[in-house]
This record gives C-alpha cells, sequence and structure tokens, in this order.
C-alpha cells in the first residue's frame, strides 16, 4: 500500500470508504490550493468503477443461512404471541362495552308489570234488573228520563235500553289489556336480542378485519426483514472474502491481461492483474475444463523467448487466486503470458501445446 498520507487519501475517496475527519482534511488540503499525483485519483476511480465487473458474487455459507433462519423463527413466534395478547385484550374491551350498551337499552326499555286493577266498590255494581224476580222501585225521575229517550230515539231493536251508563268498566276488560302488555314485553326482548346478536356480530367482523390486516402487515414485514438480512448477509461474505482484491486494486500500477483459448469452439478464459511495483498478482478462470487429479493449470510469463513460471493452480468457479511466484522482469520486457495443462507439481518447462494465451501489447 501507499506510504504517502496523500496517496492514502486518494485511495480511500476513491474506494468510498474515508471517514468525515479525513474527508474534511483532504477537502480543506485541495481548497487550499494542495497538489494531487497526475492522474491518480482518476485511474484509481476507473478501477473501482471496474470492481462489480471483475467480481462475482458468491452463496452465503449454508450454516449461516440456518442460522438466520432460527433466528427470524424466533422472531415470529415473539411477533405472534405479542398479536394474541393484543388481540385478546382489544376483543375483552369491546365485548365489555357491547355488553354495558345492550343492558342499558334493555332497562330503558322495559315496561314494568301493571298492578292488578282495584276491585270495583259496591257503587259501580248494580243489580241484573232483566233477570231479578225481586221488585224493585226505581225513582220517578229516572223512569221519566228513560222513557223519554225512548220515545225520541229510532231504535229498530226490540230490547230494551241498558241502564249501565257507558263511562263504567267491568272486570272483565282487564284481560286483553294484560295480554297486550305480555306481548308487548316479549316483543322488546326479542328485539333486544336481535339487536344484541347484530351488535356482537358487528364487532367480530370488525375484529376479524383488524386481525386480517395485522397479519398481512406482519408478513410483509417478515419478507422484508428476510430480504434485508439475505442482502446484508451477501455484502457482508462479498467484503470479507474480497477485502485482499479491494486492497490489490488499490495499487496505482496495476494492469490487466485478458488470456482465451487456443483452440477453436473452447470458451476457456482467463484474466491476469499484474502490480510490478509491488510484485503482487492475481489471476481469475473462466469455463475452463475439468482436470485430472495429478493436473493443474500452470502460468508461464514470456520474455525473449524465455518461459517463467508463475505457479500451479487448481481453480474452484471463478475465484481470484494470488499469484505465487513473480519473475524479477522489467515490464517492458514482458511479450506474452500463457497457461499450460501440467502436472500438480509444476513442470520446468512448458509444453507444446497451449491451453490460453494472451499478449501484453
Amino acid at each position: 500500500m501507499a506510504n504517502n498520507p496523500i496517496q492514502e487519501m486518494i485511495a480511500a475517496f476513491a474506494v468510498g470508504c474515508m471517514d468525515k475527519e479525513n474527508f474534511i482534511q483532504f477537502k480543506d488540503y485541495l481548497q487550499e490550493g494542495g497538489e494531487l499525483p497526475k492522474g491518480e485519483l482518476g485511474e484509481l476511480q476507473n478501477i473501482v468503477s471496474m470492481i462489480p465487473i471483475i467480481l462475482d458474487l458468491e452463496t452465503p455459507d449454508p450454516s449461516l443461512k440456518d442460522n438466520v433462519a432460527k433466528r427470524l423463527i424466533n422472531m415470529k413466534d415473539e411477533i405472534k404471541t405479542k398479536i394474541r395478547e393484543d388481540r385478546k385484550k382489544t376483543f375483552a374491551a369491546t365485548a365489555t362495552k357491547s355488553s354495558t350498551f345492550v343492558l342499558s337499552k334493555t332497562k330503558a326499555n322495559k315496561i314494568t308489570t301493571p298492578h292488578a286493577e282495584p276491585e270495583l266498590t259496591s257503587e259501580h255494581k248494580f243489580l241484573d234488573t232483566f233477570h231479578s224476580t225481586a221488585k224493585i222501585e226505581l225513582p220517578n225521575e229516572l223512569t221519566k228520563s228513560v222513557a223519554h229517550e225512548l220515545r225520541n230515539s229510532k231504535i229498530e231493536s226490540e230490547q230494551p235500553q241498558s241502564l249501565f251508563t257507558p263511562g263504567i268498566s267491568t272486570r272483565g276488560s282487564d284481560a286483553p289489556n294484560q295480554s297486550n302488555e305480555k306481548f308487548s314485553n316479549s316483543l322488546v326482548g326479542w328485539v333486544s336480542l336481535m339487536l344484541s346478536i347484530i351488535l356482537f356480530c358487528i364487532v367480530g367482523y370488525l375484529t376479524y378485519n383488524s386481525v386480517s390486516s395485522l397479519n398481512k402487515k406482519v408478513e410483509e414485514l417478515e419478507s422484508k426483514i428476510t430480504s434485508l438480512r439475505s442482502e446484508l448477509a451477501s455484502s457482508t461474505n462479498f467484503v470479507n472474502n474480497y477485502i485482499s482484491v479491494i486492497e490489490f486494486f488499490n495499487y496505482k500500477d496495476v494492469t490487466v491481461v485478458n488470456l482465451n483459448a487456443t483452440a477453436a469452439g473452447d470458451k476457456a478464459t482467463a484474466r491476469v492483474f499484474l502490480a510490478y511495483d509491488e510484485k503482487e498478482g492475481l489471476v481469475q478462470f473462466k469455463n475452463v475444463k475439468p482436470l485430472q487429479p495429478n493436473q493443474g493449470y500452470q502460468l508461464w510469463l514470456i520474455s525473449k523467448g524465455q518461459a517463467y513460471s508463475m505457479g500451479v493452480y487448481n481453480p474452484n468457479g471463478g475465484e481470484y487466486l494470488r499469484i505465487t511466484s513473480f519473475p524479477f522482469i522489467p515490464k517492458e520486457l514482458i511479450q506474452e503470458i500463457r497457461v499450460t495443462i501440467e502436472s500438480n507439481t509444476g513442470s520446468p518447462t512448458p509444453s507444446v501445446q497451449n491451453y490460453l494465451s494472451g499478449s501484453m501489447k
């Protein structure tokens, strides 16, 4: 890595991991007319922009997924328990309110049973004048008034006019009134019962809708939490696995060499990343054919017709492998980079048949 603080700040700024204090110092340095190494910031930004292309995502470890799934299941049980408790409290409060309302309404509509009508006194009792054989003496004034009414009225019936006054009622008229009152009481009771049933149905329906909406929201939140946790896990794995690659691409003299298959129709490729000042490098294989247990891919650097070994590799997927041997040869003298299939222990000289090759020019 660079030893100059300005170069370190430039690298941190290009990668996007500069903290606030260093950013303020870097900004003040630029505003005061500080000088920067020519073209270094642009080269670093170009390399950083290439990271999403040259890096491949890897699936997380299955054990990590199991741990996350167990934690999510525990969280789901806790959330469901809390929802059940809130639902019980809400339903109890609603049932209490509804029962209080029905009770007050029933009391307001309740009709008290009327008292028995007092027995008629002797003043309201009259003798049966039509069937009695006893001789009854009536006042002359009453007889005259009745005779006068009979003469003036045009009654076709031959029955005698009743002597009872129309305002006086007998005890037999109380029976219809009592039956009407009983019917009205039963009707009020049935109406109150129906209102209570309707009220409970409405409360149950509203409670069911509220619980359904809460369950739906909980499921949406659980799915969001799951997706966010998977993204966080993949980001963490990416940073942990490729921190050395990110540090490698902070070097300012990284050169990329693309290697292609020499056989027609073969889609195998490889990329070699070389940092000459630090004498470090990376190699990435893609679509290469499987090897025998005792074979490996050996990387060669060709300079003035001489081949120099840069290590033997057994790739597994598209990971980046660090070059184990970096020959001390100037960059200008390197003509070509080749890959041959050799034994897994390596060969002092490359095979005649090249598997992959790429030019430095």
